[in-house]
């Protein structure tokens, strides 16, 4: 659990983990904020020398650590940004159900296969703008495997690219120490101030990973590897193809600037190719500044991912995707308010000192305040739950209204229970994109899941409908004692004028 000390007096261990290294780095929170104390980076194998070499460096550092952050390669996960409806007083596990199902929409793999995780980026007309990160299992087992041998237990684990934008953010600020406990979080507008549309362009010696960014926040995200045998060619034409159909796909008119940060070695070499790409120019981003600490002669370009996972993992960085559970990260949100509320009182002890009377008289007052609120608590509770209560109801009513004036829904419902054999049935439908209430539109995507002793069969039995087509499987038939379990997308079609023809 995050305490108070932790907060102010703790070490860090940041990991990163790349394709053919590991990088490691021991950060120090004290109450004038963060500093870096060590770094060093290992070759990644699997043998069990690695571990050796590095459990010797953790060794020499004599360090205790409070918490250990790790980032992982990008190419190991599947990130999506993606729009969905707001959940705001549907209760507080909706949001997490609903991105389950999302996540198990939008990847090629079994859910429980998987670690997930997901951030809300931004909320606007009644939609949540989401992002999600998911990591094969096995994935994970390997690094958890790979610090069990070094007695580590991971409190948080991200991806590089998010890890990398979380140290952009916070580059040449002071992180951390008594800023973060009452809960001060600044941050460098070097990813684009308010109305600024950019580019991140972060590359290391085997991949570089693309962020575009609006108001600050990250809209778009991809990492492309490079060989590097003989001398390493980075991508251009690849990045500036994916820029160009992320430029057309969100609309945008214009960049207005390309931040150029990591190896140096390579991003000196491309200033002038991409400068002409970009309205405004290239901006370099070469090292992070004001770390205080004991570190010299250290290329503080290798560190961005390790550091950021820190940042990340303590709260302080706004991409805080977390792979593992996410107690730690609960603990450390609500830990703000409530540091920020202990400093509000020592404050308003040095304001009794000064003006003593006043702030009395104001004390006495809201005691006052306080207690006739507790006395009417139970009336505000009661009127929340009748409130609650009414607009439930309104929900129920308005869905059976529509479910009552909407002929479409009905006739596809009929359709089906025409169609489906008699040895099948239908336990889920979803229906999405698209507005069966509105007869001058059409299209629109139906989920059935559901029971068959051939799934197989139900595929022409739906194609022959006039209210079907592209029918297909969109997961994987599971075998059930003596049924399978199917899940199929249908495409609908409205025929012209509104009439479907269903008899």
């Amino acid at each position: 659990m995050t305490t108070l000390l932790d907060k102010i007096f703790g070490t860090y261990l940041g990991m990163e983990f790349k394709e053919d290294s590991v990088v490691i780095t021991y950060l120090e929170n004290s109450f004038s904020g963060i500093a870096l104390l060590s770094s060093s980076t290992f070759p990644l194998t699997y043998d069990e020398t690695a571990s050796d070499e590095v459990r010797d460096y953790i060794g020499q550092q004599n360090l205790n650590i409070e918490k250990v952050f790790v980032s992982v390669p990008d190419r190991w996960a599947i990130t999506k940004f993606i729009d969905i409806p707001s959940m705001k007083g549907k209760g507080k596990g909706a949001l997490a159900n609903l991105m389950k199902f999302e996540i198990e929409r939008h990847i090629p793999l079994e859910i429980d296969d998987v670690a997930f995780d997901f951030l809300v980026i931004d909320e606007r007309d009644g939609k949540n703008y989401v992002v999600f990160v998911a990591v094969q299992n096995e994935k994970l087992n390997f690094v958890k495997e790979y610090l069990e041998k070094l007695s580590i237990e991971p409190d948080a684990i991200t991806i590089s690219s998010f890890a990398v934008l979380n140290s952009l953010e916070l580059g040449g600020l002071s992180s951390g120490g008594w800023q973060d406990i009452i809960g001060i979080v600044r941050r460098s507008d070097v990813l684009g101030k308010p109305g600024e549309a950019n580019i991140s362009l972060y590359i290391d010696k085997t991949y570089a990973s693309v962020a575009v960014t609006r108001d600050g926040i990250c809209i778009s995200l991809r990492s492309f590897l490079y060989d590097m045998n003989g001398e390493p060619e980075i991508p251009i034409d690849d990045i500036s193809r994916h820029i160009a159909e992320v430029q057309s796909a969100l609309s945008l008119e214009r960049f207005n600037k390309l931040i150029l940060a990591g190896d140096t070695s390579f991003t000196s070499n491309i200033t002038d190719e991409l400068n002409g790409k970009i309205s405004e120019g290239v901006i370099h981003v070469d090292r992070i500044e004001r770390f205080s600490g004991k570190l010299k002669d250290v290329e503080m370009n290798g560190l961005s991912s390790s550091i950021g996972a820190c940042f990340g993992g303590l709260g302080i960085g706004t991409y805080r995707i977390n792979l593992l559970p996410h107690q730690t990260d609960y603990e450390i949100r609500k830990f703000a308010p409530w540091a920020a509320k202990v400093f509000v009182v020592l404050i308003l002890l040095m304001i009794v000192g000064i003006f003593a009377t006043e702030t009395i008289k104001q004390k006495k007052y809201l005691e006052k305040m306080e207690e006739t609120l507790a006395a009417n608590e139970p009336k505000v509770k009661t009127l929340e739950k009748l409130l609650s209560d009414i607009n439930s109801l309104k929900e129920e009513s308005k869905f059976l209204h529509d479910v009552r004036d909407n002929e479409m829904t009905l006739e596809i419902l009929a359709e089906l229970a025409g169609i489906m054999p008699k040895d099948s049935w239908v336990t889920n439908l979803n229906y999405e994109g698209g507005d069966l209430s509105d007869k001058e539109k059409s299209g629109g995507d139906l989920i059935i899941n559901g029971y068959a002793d051939s799934s197989s069969s139900l595929i022409p039995l739906l194609e022959d409908s006039p209210l079907f087509e592209e029918v297909e499987f969109v997961g994987p038939i599971k075998k059930t004692r003596d049924k399978e379990q199917f899940k199929l997308s249908a495409r609908i079609v409205i025929p012209s004028g509104g009439e479907s023809g269903v008899q």
